[in-house]
């Protein structure tokens, strides 16, 4: 999704543009897939971004590109210890159910008004700093003069987690930080000790935005910005995996698995650990330097699943799903379950009567890379039947009877289908550890060769990496300047 927006506001603007994917589908982790008959989600996932100062609000005014969407309220429903917190939008209603289910309702209150504050602030500063990090004099200017001094109040919550935040306004419960912890692993990647506030504000009212669905699935807001992209002159191949990118004199040639391609600028929207494997000399060590710093990241179990739909009329598309003490789900590292389901009314991704579900959660990369004597079949099949067991209890009207198609992927699964290095999904954690100018930017040492994706400021999430493509747009027209 990041290289697809760089492609197409850059198209808009003129340029001639190639789009290589090495899938067979476009979209990598923000698309889906087509199998036995349905249409299923790359992974469990929500889609915001087109309130005001976001970013995929701001593609759409950009290009006139109209993405296919329905708004979902409320957005998700999280069930925990025997409680269903709805996540409603807004801020009213939603601080009313965090009080009703957490109790201290004035410091809820306090502790989510801050949230929403910080929030809106870091979303209209993103959108309009497009140089951060800053990489020269020039970018330190524009963000001295281009912000307005009265936002910078939440600068330093940056330096506060979002842990210590809760402790401040006395919310610091188990239940709210067991809460809290599950919400940031689906959105930052990190729980609440490691996660700076600045960045976890965004990511604990995630689903207080207006949410949304793309009838036919998530692909079909990649085929939008594809027909954009071709209607302005732009190439897009799929099954056209890069295998090298090599400097040539100003610019650089791209080797592919098909024939080469010469231009002046690329952007790449791999992961930085995939960058040493297609790169060479001194790009080459620049990112081998870039990936030790990047090496803890998360890898997801996911599922596909049919089901008979029996689901309650009311029940929304979205649901994460806690894990008990006495529910512990083994060789995870995962304290949830995330599923995603598709509309009823939604018949291109199943029959009317049937209903597609995405379940995805944590998981280290590593214990799925192991020896010879490692059973991967045994494992992958007893977690997916410790998933579908968890579905039962937790998850208003599915049952196992009901199940017409079930199948599941490891992070080996999800190197093999998106090509992502050890199954790594999900960006780069938020930490505490890492400063808030240490951040890979859009551009990159090397004159005409620039970076999106997720792990690549601002990080994960479509909304994030849309950003993302936003910076890199921003950095080729001043670099073509």
């Amino acid at each position: 999704m990041g290289g697809m927006t760089a492609a197409a506001l850059l198209a808009n603007d003129g340029y001639k543009v190639l789009v290589l994917e090495a899938a067979h589908a476009l979209g990598g982790c923000s698309s889906s897939y087509y199998r036995q008959g349905y249409w299923f989600e790359s992974g469990a996932t929500t889609l915001i971004g087109f309130d005001e100062h976001q970013p995929l609000q701001y593609l759409e005014q950009q290009t006139g590109i109209q993405i296919p969407r329905i708004e979902l309220q409320p957005s998700m429903q999280v069930r925990q210890n025997g409680n269903v917190i709805t996540r409603y939008k807004g801020t009213d209603r939603w601080i009313g159910e965090a009080g009703r289910t957490f109790g201290n309702q004035q410091a809820q209150c306090d502790f989510w008004e801050l949230a929403f504050a910080v929030s809106n602030v870091v979303w209209k500063v993103s959108l309009k700093n497009n140089f951060f990090p800053p990489i020269s004099g020039r970018d330190l200017l524009d963000l001295a003069t281009g912000n307005n001094p009265r936002d910078m109040w939440v600068l330093p919550y940056a330096l506060q987690s979002v842990a210590d935040v809760m402790q401040q306004y006395q919310v610091d419960t188990p239940a709210f930080r067991q809460f809290v912890d599950e919400q940031l692993m689906i959105t930052a990647q990190s729980r609440a000790e490691d996660t700076p506030f600045l960045f976890g504000a965004p990511a604990l009212t995630y689903t207080n935005y207006s949410n949304f669905y793309v009838p036919g699935g998530l692909i079909n807001m990649v085929h939008e910005i594809r027909d954009f992209i071709q209607q302005k002159d732009g190439t897009v191949k799929t099954k056209t995996p890069v295998e090298l990118i090599a400097q040539d004199g100003d610019g650089y040639e791209v080797f592919t698995s098909s024939g080469s391609y010469s231009g002046s600028v690329v952007v790449s929207n791999i992961p930085v650990w995939n960058m040493t494997d297609i790169t060479e000399r001194e790009i080459k060590s620049y990112f081998e330097e870039q990936a030790k710093d990047y090496e803890q990241a998360w890898g997801a179990f996911t599922m596909g699943i049919v089901t008979d739909d029996h689901y309650p009329n009311d029940l929304p598309l979205h649901h994460q799903l806690h894990l008990n003490d006495d529910s512990p789900i083994e060789n995870t590292h995962s304290g949830s379950v995330f599923v995603s389901m598709s509309h009823s009314n939604d018949t291109k991704r199943a029959e009317k009567g049937s209903r597609v579900l995405n379940v995805s959660m944590h998981t280290t990369p590593d214990q799925w890379y192991l020896d010879e004597q490692y059973d991967y079949e045994q494992q992958r099949s007893q977690l997916a039947e410790a998933v579908v067991d968890h579905l039962q209890k937790t998850l208003p009207g599915f049952q196992k009877r009901y199940i017409k198609e079930q199948f599941s992927a490891t992070p080996y699964t999800w190197e093999n289908w998106v090509y992502r290095k050890n199954g790594r999904v999900g960006g780069i954690p938020q930490s505490m550890s890492r400063s808030l100018w240490d951040w890979m930017p859009a551009a990159t040492p090397f004159k005409g060769l620039f970076l999106c994706g997720d792990t690549v400021f601002p990080g994960q999430g479509i909304p994030g990496v849309t950003l993302s493509g936003i910076n890199a747009y921003h950095r080729i027209k001043r670099y073509n300047s």
